[in-house]
């Protein structure tokens, strides 16, 4: 009988090791912060109208906690190049994209700070986190915006446009500040979540040893950063059936939670949707499972896919969905980028093999998903061609149907949005003042959304 190699909570995590950088005893971090310079960390905010577009506790935290092992730290020079040109770290494992810590040229004159120093980052003026100074170095922001997405005449056919201010992720980096700290990082102050955020907080190790405790061998991945509509949920059942050897055990539904794009739902509510469909039982709640990761999504479709099979590698998954559009926005890239990623890789975007074929990439394996649709012939959800050839009745499921109807309070068709889902959605338009993102919501919300608890520190004299 075929074994299967890696079990879920067991698989290795990316790089061999389950990265943990949080000092969890009160006093023994209040020894390492005192006496350091502090820096307080505030949202990146768009140059053109002030809205966050990032916040870098985001990363720390899920540095810390190894969502994204192996990294302890914030990148320095040469792995910044490295992985601008070749998609790994200096030590060869895969990896897609730049993970930065950028300041302003007067905030670091003003910390007085110099290589193989630490500097104490604070969050709303209490101590966070320790950054040790390795390396401080220039680079120009555009060119790693630019190198990180790829350009329509290296990537022909996959890049279909050349990238702007108008693709969130492009604009995150081109926007940075063009000095940058290249160095490890100490979470010191670990997060206090309010809720939903509280109960549903499984970093990796915390998640692993979930699947373990529920007997789970093979559990699938679902990226979202949606409020689930019927159409979601069926690609989950979908993709549940269709392991590379038995079907998975569960389902692991990790929300990223960060900044958003305008007219996206809200955290809350996104959260809370896709728990709506775990306690109503649409899926079986022994086999699904819902989590988030902190994380300022770039939008990056085949790019960002491989970070988010290694998040979810490192929290434990043995499986991981992938579909049209893959953490896409526009028109940047072919809506099947994601597909050929997984199956012969993009050279053009230094993907020379696909990504858990080759030396050094993941260990989860893909599991490639069409697009849902409604048949009205058949009288049932369909996932494009394997199920009928009904291809001129086919009808989508429409995002901005929904948000349409939404928005006019009007309850969507529960052949569309299960009516559970629905009501969570009004009842944080109701707390919140608006189901999706804007920029009341954007500039008003506690971001990161968590808290910490006060700490004694004396400052550098």
């Amino acid at each position: 009988m075929y074994r299967v190699r890696y079990r879920a909570g067991k698989i290795p995590p990316h790089g061999g090791r389950l990265v943990n950088r949080v000092v969890r005893y009160r006093e023994r971090a209040e020894r390492m912060i005192q006496g350091l310079p502090a820096y307080e960390l505030k949202p990146q905010p768009d140059p053109k109208t002030g809205i966050p577009i990032r916040h870098v506790a985001h990363e720390i935290v899920s540095i810390a906690y190894g969502f994204l092992s192996p990294l302890e730290g914030f990148m320095t020079r040469n792995e910044l190049e490295s992985v601008l040109k070749e998609r790994r770290l200096l030590d060869g494992w895969l990896w897609p994209m730049p993970i930065l810590f950028d300041i302003s040229e007067e905030d670091l004159k003003k910390l007085g700070v110099k290589e193989g120093d630490q500097i104490l980052l604070t969050l709303r003026g209490t101590p966070f986190a320790i950054l040790d100074v390795d390396e401080i170095f220039k680079y120009d922001p555009k060119e790693i915006a630019t190198k990180t997405f790829g350009t329509p005449e290296a990537a022909p056919g996959i890049v279909q446009m050349p990238f702007d201010e108008k693709h969130p992720g492009w604009y995150q980096y081109a926007t940075m500040k063009g000095t940058y700290i290249g160095g490890k990082i100490t979470l010191v102050n670990e997060p206090v979540f309010e809720e939903p955020f509280s109960r549903l907080w499984f970093p990796p190790e915390k998640s692993r040893e979930e699947m373990v405790k529920r007997g789970w061998r093979l559990v699938i991945a679902h990226q979202t950063r949606n409020v689930p509509h019927v159409g979601h949920e069926h690609l989950m059942k979908f993709a549940m059936l269709n392991g590379d050897i038995e079907p998975c055990d569960a389902i692991l539904v990790n929300a990223i939670i960060g900044v958003k794009r305008l007219g996206d739902y809200v955290d809350e509510a996104i959260l809370e949707g896709h728990e709506a469909i775990n306690k109503a039982g649409y899926i079986t709640p022994e086999r699904h499972m819902v989590t988030f990761t902190l994380w300022d999504m770039k939008y990056g479709h085949p790019v960002e896919a491989v970070l988010h099979a290694i998040i979810r590698q490192n929290m434990g998954c043995t499986h991981h969905m992938f579909g049209r559009d893959h953490a896409a926005v526009g028109d940047y890239y072919y809506k099947y980028a994601a597909f050929k990623l997984w199956k012969e890789g993009i050279p053009g975007l230094g993907f020379t093999e696909p990504p858990h074929e080759t030396d050094k990439g993941v260990l989860i394996k893909p599991v490639l998903v069409r697009e849902a649709l409604y048949c009205p012939k058949c009288g049932e959800i369909v996932l494009t061609e394997y199920w009928c050839n009904h291809e001129k009745l086919w009808q989508k499921f429409s995002g901005s149907m929904i948000r349409s109807l939404i928005i006019e309070g009007v309850e969507p068709p529960s052949l569309i949005m299960r009516p559970e889902v629905f009501q969570v959605v009004m009842k944080w338009w109701e707390k919140l003042g608006t189901p999706f993102v804007n920029k009341t919501y954007l500039t008003s919300r506690k971001l990161p959304p968590f808290d910490l608890k006060p700490m004694e520190y004396s400052p550098k004299k």
